[in-house]
């Protein structure tokens, strides 16, 4: 196996999460710029990304043979976005939940979520751009959803991390970085 078969995921440093609207297209390389559509959510922590394949059971005949296995999970995304801002907490709560107050000469820019048991964000399609080195890669859906956000730590030495699990159809893409002679 040569060295360019090993893919290392680092986030690609000009912007590497992204969301949009519901089915917006995907790139067809993870070179193309993404649709106009993709706006940037947010750092992600170093961690990166965690992809879970979808699950579902198999179906066995008389014989206990396998006959057919039927997914019954979506693949998922774990993602810790450090950053804290309107973007990202849209991401996580919906924005029908998040208040955006413009600063004042009493105090600054204000960003308010309130967390009721109707938080509900929408569905969206999502985009994570990685690279390593001339290689690129992409990882995207059209049909996300945040499924769940977990539980939120706020202390003197770790960042605050939103940590999101987004549900939907995921589409791999890598590019070996190889262009083709003419």
């Amino acid at each position: 196996m040569s060295n360019s078969e090993v893919f290392l995921g680092l986030g690609k440093a000009t912007g590497f999460a992204y969301s949009a609207p519901e089915n917006t297209s995907l790139p067809a390389y993870p070179s193309e710029s993404p649709n106009v559509a993709f706006v940037e959510i947010g750092a992600v922590g170093e961690d990166g990304i965690d992809l879970t394949l979808p699950s579902g059971e198999v179906i066995k005949n008389w014989a206990l043979k396998a006959e057919r296995r039927i997914n019954t999970e979506n693949g998922k995304i774990k993602v810790p976005f450090i950053a804290t801002n309107k973007k990202v907490l849209e991401t996580a709560f919906g924005a029908n939940f998040v208040e955006y107050l413009a600063a004042t000469a009493q105090h600054g820019n204000v960003t308010s979520v309130t967390l009721t048991p109707d938080v509900s964000p929408s569905v969206k399609s999502f985009l994570f751009l990685m690279k390593d080195g001339d290689r690129l890669a992409m990882i995207g859906c059209q049909d996300g959803l945040v499924e769940s956000v977990d539980d939120i730590t706020f202390n003197g030495t770790t960042p605050v991390s939103w940590n999101l699990t987004i549900d939907g159809t995921w589409t791999l893409r890598f590019d070996d970085g190889q262009i083709a002679s003419s």
